[in-house]
């Protein structure tokens, strides 16, 4: 009995050791199996990805209009990249093939229980030809070429000057490089300075701002930047003179001029005591004429605008270097009524 027993649990245990075996072997074909429809699986999708990219192209070289589209699917959600593609391409054909990609590799990702990185992948802002090949271009890029761009300027504004103060003599120069041309503005900058080394940064800084505007495709405003027609220290300052400031100060000037001629009689009749008073500034010194004023008339007042008005002209000539002839003007001896209006007398 004993020994039937036996037998019968050696049967036993060599058949559940068959099974075991057979078990494995069927367990491990199908890991081969499914190791070789995964493999079948991504060379299909990297063959598709391969077209799409041969697409992508118009030809060999990098030429018209570019955009970017996402490819691919990350697991955990969002695109694995964006790649460029030329405008040039059957478009619908292109973009149909991208779509196909996508939801194919989803499909991978979900069947084959793939995993990866959750970090979003950064999106471009544009597309542009850089060294004849066609490049994704990001936020991140453009600022840190604006942090350039700005410290370039800052240096520049800190090279222009001799030093704290304000002394000798300024020049001006264009800076910067407006979208649809021209300069942005003009800088003052001293002439004791190095004065080479400064226009060469200058320079160099107008350049990389076109190469800004056209790689990023900025647009600005086509306003002509307008052109100084010097620069001078006022009050402590380096500042830009502009054509249309001194016309605004010449009328400012004449105005009070005006006011002045207004004042110097107490009536239209040339009635009661007269005398004269020099007016205006020359360039070269001394004053420009003389005028009469009736001494029926606030004298203290009117005298108080023409000195006013000399001390205006004297700064506005120095200011804006005018120049005229240095002819002395004959000082007047007296003032007299001749039909009816105030004269003044030399001889």
């Amino acid at each position: 009995m004993k020994k039937i027993s036996l037998l019968a649990l050696t049967i036993c245990l060599i058949f559940t050791a068959c099974n075991a075996d057979e078990n494995i072997i069927v367990k491990n074909n199908k890991v081969e199996n499914d190791l070789v429809t995964k493999n079948e699986d991504s060379k299909n999708l990297e063959k598709l990805y391969n077209e799409i990219i041969e697409l992508s192209m118009s030809n060999t070289e990098c030429t018209g209009e570019w955009e970017f589209v996402a490819i691919g699917s990350k697991p955990c959600g969002g695109p694995e990249k964006y790649i460029p593609y030329s405008l040039k391409i059957n478009l619908t054909n292109f973009l149909a093939k991208v779509n196909t990609y996508n939801l194919q590799q989803k499909d991978f990702n979900e069947k084959w229980n793939i995993t990866s990185t959750c970090v979003v992948t950064p999106k471009p802002i544009s597309v542009n030809c850089m060294n004849g090949k066609p490049t994704l271009l990001y936020e991140s890029d453009k600022f840190e070429e604006e942090q350039n761009l700005k410290k370039m300027y800052n240096e520049i504004i800190t090279l222009s000057k001799n030093s704290d103060s304000c002394t000798g003599n300024w020049h001006f120069t264009a800076i910067g490089s407006k979208p649809c041309g021209g300069p942005e503005g003009y800088i003052p900058y001293s002439l004791q300075i190095n004065t080479n080394d400064f226009l060469a940064k200058v320079n160099i800084y107008n350049s990389t701002k076109m190469a800004f505007n056209d790689k990023w495709k900025i647009t600005s405003s086509c306003e002509i930047a307008p052109k100084p027609e010097s620069a001078k220290c006022i009050n402590g300052k380096a500042t830009l003179l502009y054509e249309s400031d001194r016309d605004t100060e010449k009328q400012n000037l004449q105005k009070m001029y005006d006011e002045i001629i207004a004042l110097s009689s107490s009536s239209t009749s040339c009635d009661g005591d007269w005398n004269f008073t020099a007016i205006g500034s020359k360039p070269c010194g001394g004053p420009e004429k003389y005028i009469p004023y009736s001494l029926q008339i606030n004298t203290v007042e009117f005298l108080n605008k023409v000195n006013f008005y000399n001390i205006a002209e004297m700064e506005f000539n120095e200011k804006w270097n005018i120049f005229s002839n240095c002819d002395f003007v004959t000082k007047p001896k007296s003032v007299v009524c001749v039909n009816g209006k105030a004269t003044l007398v030399y001889n």
